[in-house]
């Protein structure tokens, strides 16, 4: 079942609770949180996101979310906790986005040069994309 956080559950308070409606249970079929489309008309960040999709949270700090509202090619990957030096720790976590054109990608391709991708493993599907948004699933001519 997916699962959903606010960007307040994932920067400010990760050990709370996600974005869930007990509703959703009395459901037998999956039950998502309202989206919407994002335009693509200015650069998307973290504040324009009210709902994420978690697509991989471990300890740590390590995660990786999508943006589900709105809807769009926008990620957020989390690295983990910044060292200060040998065994200590700072409290705030390393935030990367990727947006727009070929931001899937690049977020991999970061996954990997991090040496995360054992522990974030992302399953390969076929997926429908509308005429419209395959812009963003090509690769960039610049």
């Amino acid at each position: 079942m997916p699962q959903f956080k606010s960007t307040y559950n994932i920067m400010i308070r990760p050990d709370e609770d996600e974005v869930f409606n007990p509703d959703w249970m009395n459901s037998d079929k999956l039950v998502l949180p309202p989206k919407t489309k994002w335009t693509y008309d200015r650069e998307m960040g973290i504040d324009d996101v009210d709902i994420w999709e978690v697509m991989h949270e471990s300890s740590g700090g390590i995660g990786l979310y999508a943006s589900w509202a709105p809807y769009a090619e926008f990620y957020l990957l989390t690295t983990g906790w910044l060292p200060i030096k040998e065994g200590q720790w700072a409290n705030d976590k390393i935030f990367e986005t990727y947006y727009g054109q070929g931001a899937q990608r690049k977020v991999v391709n970061r996954i990997k040069q991090l040496g995360l991708e054992k522990l974030i493993i992302l399953p390969v599907h076929q997926t429908w994309v509308d005429s419209e948004d395959l812009w963003l699933h090509q690769k960039s001519t610049n």
